[in-house]
């Protein structure tokens, strides 16, 4: 093999390797230990409820008893788009600010399912299948709904968030 085969074959494997480890590091991240995934200290209920209302259905949220969540219910009623989040099984809300992360968790696995918050993208999410651990996700109440139906909830939907009045 000459000099330069054998060169363009070092790089050509140099940049493989590079590959693999970034594929590697990123499935390492969302599978990596992390704190308890489950958080149970930041699922006990508060006995606060919300609604979630898309067209002529209303979904039931038990609220945790968490700082994000009670910061969200601080800014209620809103009148936001529940949007597709493309390759996750979770429709989102974008929020038009951030919401508190005071006492919050490095991050997540929802359960399903579940409402969240998603930090770095600023939006509550229903969760309507496994996603995995992430970073920044806080979880923020139970919902009364089937998978199916949160499945259901068509891209860019107006949905309206507002105290239960029961």
């Amino acid at each position: 093999m000459n000099k330069r085969r054998f060169l363009t074959w070092m790089v050509a494997m140099s940049l493989a390797s590079v590959a693999v480890i970034g594929v590697i590091e990123a499935q390492t991240m969302n599978n990596a230990p992390h704190e308890t995934s489950s958080h149970r200290d930041l699922r006990k209920l508060s006995g606060q409820k919300i609604v979630i209302r898309v067209g002529d259905k209303a979904f039931t949220v038990e609220l945790y008893d968490n700082d994000t969540a009670k910061d969200l219910v601080s800014r209620l009623p809103l009148t936001l788009n529940a949007n597709n989040y493309p390759g996750y099984d979770e429709k989102i809300i974008r929020l038009p600010s951030a919401l508190s992360m005071k006492g919050a968790p490095r991050g997540d696995e929802p359960e399903i399912p579940e409402v969240g918050y998603y930090a770095p993208g600023q939006w509550v999410a229903l969760y309507y299948g496994p996603i995995g651990y992430w970073p920044g996700k806080v979880p923020l109440g139970r919902i009364h709904a089937r998978v199916e139906q949160i499945h259901t909830i068509p891209d860019h939907t107006p949905v309206t968030l507002e105290r239960a009045t029961d």
